[in-house]
């Protein structure tokens, strides 16, 4: 079954979160006692964060048209150099299929561009054997952050450390 549906998802980069389609993922984040939605939500209402320096980037994945799952990379706020996967969020139905998985090798792909290493603060230890299958280390050198990942592809273009 998952690669049936990883064969039918789309990962999409999107520019304006208020544009799109997010009412499901905002009810059900609510109703299992997240907040991740509102904040960007809110963050895009108050320009405060709309993933949109250089090197971030908001992306959502697509079944049959449908949004089932969204994740963002920011610049970490500890280190301008780093990249930060924040609000990983996937639709309950579509949890354990792939779609996580998707979206943040997509997000670890276009960070090489940009950053030497990227940073994730899990707040949920049920999903640090997740992250360390995408190849992060447990990392607990600085607040706030749980895995560290060190890009391997260099880039002239990134930021350097």
């Amino acid at each position: 079954m998952k690669s049936g549906v990883i064969a039918k998802l789309k990962i999409r980069r999107i520019h304006n979160l208020l544009n799109e389609d997010v009412e499901e993922l905002h009810d059900e984040s609510k109703k299992e006692g997240y907040n991740l939605i509102d904040k960007l939500i809110n963050g895009f209402k108050s320009g405060e964060n709309k993933f949109s320096k250089k090197g971030e980037c908001l992306i959502v994945c697509e079944i049959d048209n449908k949004i089932v799952g969204i994740c963002g990379l920011n610049i970490d706020p500890l280190n301008p150099r780093r990249g930060r996967i924040r609000r990983l969020y996937v639709l309950p139905p579509y949890r354990d299929k792939g779609v996580g998985r998707e979206l943040v090798k997509e997000l670890i792909h276009y960070s090489n561009k940009h950053f030497k290493s990227v940073s994730v603060n899990t707040g949920n230890l049920n999903v640090s054997e997740f992250y360390e299958e995408l190849g992060f280390k447990k990392y607990d050198k600085e607040n706030g952050i749980t895995h560290l990942l060190i890009n391997k592809q260099p880039n002239e273009n990134r930021q350097e450390e």
